[in-house]
């Protein structure tokens, strides 16, 4: 007579064995993407939210646990507490370097708060302005850039087609960012709320402008 426990082992054994190679499987796809999406020296548009610092120090966190769980899932039995226990300080040193990384891009301006809001289309649809907000003690930053607008393949400018500061107290007009339109598909006219008017064109290709603004970003 066969042991219902001797059927089971097998099935278990390869269970485990699926499960250490699926999380393995998602450390080998997330790893690249995040490194390149944080590189992402095209400036491609819909990369550009897997590689701010909040999602890199995850990945610096979730590797070595991931890792850690795979192995344990594989190794004897009288091992598994060693590998729980070099994945946990793993753990511990990739999230403090996270952790750094992140606070790193948050103190120095490195990145947005996330949100862009399109404040002007081209007339042929091709092109957009966007407006990001970089947070900052007591202010922060109006930042606009140029976007194309190609589906999966829209990139915006390796540059700040304008930049306003914005105080933590504005009384009355300022020479903040008001709107954006475009006079064509190559020209921008930008207006602050003091009315002053401001006009560049840009290259369709680079996306980069002829002239930039900044209010009190230097």
């Amino acid at each position: 007579m066969i042991e219902q426990g001797s059927e089971q082992r097998p099935t278990n054994v390869a269970l485990r064995r699926v499960m250490a190679a699926v999380l393995t499987g998602l450390v080998v796809v997330a790893v690249p993407v995040v490194f390149v999406a944080w590189r992402n020296p095209w400036h491609y548009v819909h990369l550009m939210p897997f590689g701010r610092s909040s999602v890199v120090a995850a990945v610096l966190i979730a590797v070595p646990v991931l890792l850690g769980i795979a192995a344990w899932l594989v190794v004897p039995a009288r091992l598994a507490w060693a590998v729980a226990v070099v994945a946990t300080a793993l753990a511990l040193v990739m999230g403090w370097n996270g952790f750094q990384f992140s606070m790193g891009a948050s103190l120095y301006g490195y990145e947005s708060d996330g949100d862009s809001k399109v404040v002007a289309v081209s007339p042929g649809g091709s092109f957009e302005v966007v407006v990001l907000h970089y947070p900052a003690f007591m202010t922060g930053f109006d930042v606009l850039r140029i976007r194309s607008r190609a589906g999966l393949r829209s990139r915006e400018a390796d540059q700040d087609l304008a930049c306003f500061a914005v105080p933590f107290d504005p009384v009355g007009p300022e020479d903040t960012f008001d709107t954006a339109r475009f006079l064509s598909d190559r020209e921008v006219e930008v207006r602050t709320e003091a009315g002053e008017e401001w006009t560049t064109t840009f290259d369709p290709h680079t996306l980069l402008a002829v002239s930039t603004l900044s209010h009190g970003c230097d």
